[in-house]
């Protein structure tokens, strides 16, 4: 589906009933209302659990260690453009938990299995809270433009007032007075607003894929490949590695590992490519790189898997 919204929107551009003018407002609609309306509604309706918490850990220790490596190998390569930088380090970190990851984990496990509860944690703890942190700050820094401060202080001052963390920030305030404090009524509000996240949340992969079929543009393949080969590298291959061996190194339960593994093997982020745009890194190129670990994944994913069945 992913891929056919893509091919539609690119046709529809074709037909200029789409245009490069619309590309802002959907960026707008999926980082500062769908996304997170999503992570609110996960926050207010659920709590982790003690037994969750060294998970929760292993996946956000593997995205900061992918955040270094990537980082590590644009410096070595000496990437010039830091735009181009800023949506590598994004993409081989942060992938399709929400767009990927949760309805494959629904589909095999079931909707009400504990691990669709666990994976729900994983992607608000462990990838959502550090994406909208972490991430917005990496895409504020690399997305300057050049005549812009880059100074630390500079960068932090831009990156507090960049509505994408603020908007979460108060949601998240929202959601912990609601669901902790147990105010007077809260209940009331708390059914009204989830209804509403419902709905919110439906459109949220339809908001993402229409975003990114309106960031697609050609890039030369002797561009592409060397950038895909490093996304994929960090993203699939070494970010699972690394979750499946500090989860075993941790003693943690096959259903722990199972579930952190596939959350590990997804391709890169729809989402961090929409951030990586409207952060003002180098969205045409997210998104190509999205588009190609999308489809690398439907082979990689069932073979990641196989070879690590025998370990669990």
């Amino acid at each position: 589906m992913f891929l056919l919204i893509v091919l539609i929107v690119q046709l529809l551009k074709r037909r200029k009933i789409f245009n490069d003018s619309h590309i802002q407002a959907f960026d707008r609609l999926v980082t500062e209302l769908a996304l997170p309306a999503t992570i609110f509604a996960s926050l207010a309706t659920s709590s982790i659990t003690a037994e969750w918490v060294i998970p929760v850990l292993t996946m956000f220790l593997a995205i900061l260690a992918c955040i270094l490596i990537a980082w590590g190998v644009c410096r070595l390569w000496g990437i010039p453009s830091a735009t181009t930088k800023g949506s590598i380090v994004l993409l081989s970190a942060f992938g399709s938990t929400y767009t990927f990851a949760s309805p494959l984990i629904s589909m095999v496990f079931g909707p009400q299995s504990e691990e669709m509860s666990l994976g729900l944690m994983i992607g608000t703890f462990a990838v959502a809270i550090p994406f909208f942190t972490l991430g917005v700050f990496i895409a504020t820094y690399f997305g300057a433009t050049k005549g812009e401060d880059k100074h630390p202080a500079t960068v932090l001052r831009n990156f507090l007032a960049t509505p994408i963390l603020i908007t979460f920030v108060l949601g998240l305030c929202v959601s912990v007075v609601v669901t902790y404090l147990h105010v007077p009524g809260a209940g009331i509000f708390s059914d009204v607003f989830n209804d509403f996240f419902v709905v919110i949340r439906s459109s949220l992969d339809l908001l993402v894929w229409i975003a990114i079929g309106l960031l697609v543009r050609p890039v030369k393949l002797r561009t592409l490949a060397p950038f895909l080969a490093l996304v994929v590298a960090v993203k699939m291959i070494i970010q699972p590695a690394l979750v499946s061996y500090g989860a075993y190194a941790a003693g943690l339960q096959v259903m722990h590992q199972q579930v952190l593994f596939v959350m590990a093997s997804m391709p890169a982020g729809a989402i961090a490519a929409v951030l990586a745009d409207r952060c003002g890194c180098d969205g045409g190129l997210a998104a190509v790189l999205v588009i190609c670990t999308y489809l690398i994944s439907l082979v990689t994913i069932p073979l990641l898997l196989f070879a690590h069945g025998g370990f669990w």
